[in-house]
């Protein structure tokens, strides 16, 4: 294993001070819950999900293009941050831009802020108001926390926000009764060093907490000749607590200090933190009344590209009416206020500087019964933008089981991004003449897809997945040239995109479980502006048209198990310095006592290195690693 560095004296201190509320060796109680992992094909198709309809239901009832990441999945992975625990899902397209950053996406439209794909943590909607996106060298939990992820690939507009444009990415943490007692997790390998504790302890009755903190560093990859800034060193602490069951209270929150350096380029800082509480209650009948509100501050300091802090207060309402006749009726109410403010750099400014945004929706759905083993669900969400005017987002979907263990289904949506200031006060470069400027009409984005799919477990062994989808875009971003010398962003973009995602998991053994998964993309995308923009449709559509992803999970005795992942990603479609590639990941967990975990992830086995997309024209090279790791429970 390699040499580990040594962990920042911050993160000595607080793990000290969490280490020192642990009362005793004899006191302390391992939550041990229920593996996911260790449950059949059919038990795994029961697991309750919440993402594809605003109810809770069963993955097999979900009449959605969805895959659920568990907590066991992403240990047996090795995965040492969120973006890479979401390569295991075989509907996202998942490529590593730099030490930090990756490019996320489903369905296409890969790009380095994701800002067509929606990602939720415990319902903290995880949005960059000045990019219109997600930047994920901000965004970590400490993987140990996670619950499960689930991911859908597809509209999500009509339940969660015009921003849900192709997917909605889901990541639920356990609760804090399931996390009680302390962990400390230390990792690392020649390319990045991990190190985290938490603990976790009662309160009163009813009542659990945790809290942890973490220290991450990557080391760089770009060549010295991009100079862009690409290592990173981050320390984030944070807490949760749950109270009651029927009648439920969770508080947490998140606080972190990052700062990214490297190849000759100034210093970029990172700071945040948020806090969120949220409150549910079961009614009588089968209702459910839930109440949310999360305040978050962020800011980024990058001399080289943009300065901003922006501070953001978000409230929702949601309601599950109690079933009534073939009716389940649920509404959401919610409004969310951002006070954005930049400050230029030499590359970028915005115009104006300062920003107050707001956003307001209303969504409304109905799960009709139309025959005992055939359903139909309406959703609509109307949304207030403070760039345009209202969008109406409309959702149908068709389910029918003509046995328990098959689902066929069938949806149509209609799919919007409005505008973000990246859209309307963008200008390039931050002095005058400005080369690009941002385009005081540029309306929203827009779609309608259309999708048709099965699920089911054709045998106690053996689970599949298959959707085929089609999409009709128009307005899409792209660019327009300016009467007085150089362009300015409009809605100059059309075409389609269209593919199958498919996906099977055979239990070969009793402790041996595989898994197949493929998704081909077709787009085609071109200039509707008649000037030519050939910029627009390229910038839009970096994405391969195939790719391939299989994993074996082998438990070989009770202490060991042994996992081997290995996707192809064909060529991007546009940038010509990213060739196909394929890589192969394996890790070999060895547990000499229930409380001790020892791992050893060696990833790119069979390549040196590889590149997965390239932003400036010096892409990172990703190298092969090898990771050891060790988990402690005590």
């Amino acid at each position: 294993m390699p040499e580990m560095r040594r962990p920042s004296l911050r993160f000595l201190a607080l793990a000290c001070a969490l280490s020192a509320a642990v009362p005793g060796h004899a006191q302390v109680v391992v939550a041990q819950g229920p593996s996911l992992a260790d449950l059949s094909l059919e038990e795994l198709a029961n697991v309750r999900v919440t993402t594809a309809t605003l109810r809770s239901e069963r993955l097999s009832d979900a009449p959605a293009s969805i895959f659920v990441i568990t907590a066991e999945d992403i240990r047996r992975s090795g995965a040492r941050s969120i973006a890479e625990a979401l390569r295991l899902a075989p509907n996202l397209e998942v490529a590593q831009v730099s030490a930090s950053s990756y490019a996320i996406t489903a369905r296409g439209f890969q790009n380095v802020i994701t800002n067509k794909v929606l990602v939720l943590l415990d319902g903290r909607t995880l949005y960059t108001t000045v990019l219109s996106g997600v930047l994920w060298d901000a965004q970590d939990v400490m993987l140990e926390d996670v619950d499960r992820i689930e991911v859908i690939s597809g509209p999500g507009a009509a339940l969660y926000g015009a921003n849900a444009f192709t997917g909605v990415i889901n990541i639920i943490t356990k609760r804090a009764q399931e996390t009680q007692g302390a962990l400390v997790s230390a990792g690392a390998s020649n390319v990045d060093r991990t190190y985290a504790a938490r603990y976790g302890g009662k309160l009163g009755g009813s009542g659990a907490w945790r809290g942890y903190v973490m220290h991450v560093e990557r080391d760089n990859l770009r060549p010295f000749e991009s100079r862009v800034v690409d290592d990173l060193t981050k320390d984030q602490v944070g807490f949760r607590a749950d109270f009651g069951a029927r009648q439920g209270l969770t508080l947490q929150g998140d606080a972190y200090h990052a700062r990214e350096t490297g190849n000759g380029a100034p210093r970029v800082r990172l700071d945040g933190g948020n806090l969120l509480a949220r409150w549910s209650a079961s009614q009588p009948g089968g209702g459910n009344l839930e109440a949310q509100a999360f305040y978050s501050h962020d800011r980024r300091d990058d001399p080289a590209g943009f300065t901003d802090r922006v501070d953001t207060l978000d409230a929702q309402v949601k309601e599950n009416l109690a079933p009534f006749g073939a009716h389940r009726v649920s509404f959401v109410v919610g409004y969310r206020y951002a006070r954005d403010d930049t400050t230029p750099t030499p590359i970028v400014r915005f115009i104006p500087e300062d920003r107050n945004l707001h956003w307001a929706s209303v969504a409304a759905q109905d799960e009709i019964a139309l025959a005992r083993n055939l359903s139909l669900i309406a959703g609509a969400r109307w949304q207030t933008d403070v760039f345009v005017n209202p969008v109406f987002l409309p959702d149908l979907r068709l389910a029918w089981k003509p046995v328990p263990e098959h689902l066929l289904w069938a949806s149509a949506s209609r799919v919007a991004r409005t505008p973000g200031r990246v859209d309307r006060d963008l200008f390039f470069p931050g002095n005058p003449p400005f080369f690009i400027r941002g385009g005081p009409d540029f309306e929203s984005e827009t779609g309608d897809t259309f999708e048709a799919g099965y699920r089911g477990t054709p045998g106690s062994r053996l689970s599949v997945s298959l959707t085929a989808f089609y999409t009709r875009l128009d307005d899409l971003r792209g660019g327009r040239l300016a009467p007085g010398g150089g362009a300015f962003i409009a809605n100059t973009v059309e075409g389609h995109t269209s593919g199958i995602e498919a996906w099977a998991m055979w239990q070969a053994a009793p402790r041996w479980r595989l898994m197949a998964g493929l998704l081909e993309l077709h787009q085609d995308l071109r200039d509707k502006s008649g000037n030519g923009d050939l910029n627009g449709p390229a910038n839009l559509g970096n994405d391969p048209r195939h790719t391939v992803k299989l994993r074996s999970s082998w438990r070989a005795t009770d202490m060991i198990d042994l996992d081997v992942d290995w996707r192809y990603v064909s060529a991007l479609s546009y940038l010509t310095t990213v060739p196909s590639y394929s890589a192969t990941d394996l890790r070999l967990g060895y547990r000499p006592t229930r409380d001790l975990e020892l791992s050893v992830t060696v990833s790119n086995v069979f390549d040196r290195r590889h590149v997965e997309f390239d932003e400036h024209g010096f892409p990172a090279e990703i190298p092969r690693s090898t990771y050891g790791q060790v988990r402690w429970y005590f």
